[in-house]
């Protein structure tokens, strides 16, 4: 009697300590780190080294890139990744932005909660079991805590490797992502370069290589 009272003492914490195992063994992966691949560069032209110009190449990442670049597959989450890459074979440097790219796009940290949001149901699922169940509320406050780490790194290197307020130096390569809505994405777009010192601004008309085509509507 006495070791069957023992047992059902130390039930709710055997349990709870399954559940915690399951939880740390199941989860999803960790988000590891990716320096950007310049997947857009190969496809720069060739020229002299004396010629002064600036060119402008887009490539549409595939899925696999997005997870080469990103962990994940942003592509099946309706988020196409555009790579732009920009070679300035001049001294001047040049002024870009978001907005300096005619294209809709979506925020670094709305891709990242497009990426988190998955985990939802099942916090929502520990929380219950935990109310009904207290020994939940271990691997409950676990799962809590490595959604929050998973999701503020996923932010932080989208944020890194995409396309802010910066500056395109002289005699440099230059590489970023813009996250596009997969259905409003276009292949054929504008790319406004504004000279620093002269405030002149330059547009490139870009097509998008690799890209695939949103499918129409029934």
């Amino acid at each position: 009697m006495k070791k069957l009272l023992n047992f059902k003492k130390h039930l709710p914490w055997g349990l709870a300590a399954l559940a915690g195992v399951f939880l740390l063994t199941t989860g999803f992966e960790r988000h590891h780190l990716h320096p950007l691949k310049p997947v857009a560069a190969e496809m720069l032209p060739a020229f002299a080294l004396e010629e002064s110009k600036v060119v402008v190449v887009a490539k549409a990442m595939t899925p696999d890139e997005s997870k080469r670049n990103f962990g994940h597959d942003l592509v099946s989450r309706h988020v196409q990744p555009v790579q732009i890459t920009i070679e300035n074979n001049t001294s001047n440097e040049y002024s870009l932005c978001p907005s300096s790219v005619d294209l809709p796009r979506i925020s670094a940290s709305k891709v990242a909660f497009k990426v988190t949001k998955s985990t939802i149901p099942r916090a929502i699922g520990y929380k219950i079991a935990s109310f009904f169940f207290w020994p939940f509320v271990i691997p409950s406050t676990i799962d809590s805590i490595r959604v929050m780490s998973h999701h503020q790194k996923i932010k932080k290197d989208m944020a890194a490797k995409s396309m802010k307020e910066e500056v395109v130096a002289s005699y440099s390569v230059f590489n970023r992502v813009l996250f596009v809505p997969k259905d409003k994405f276009q292949e054929t777009f504008k790319v406004t370069l504004i000279d620093i010192e002269s405030l002149q601004a330059t547009e490139f008309q870009t097509t998008v290589q690799g890209a695939e085509k949103p499918t129409e509507p029934a």
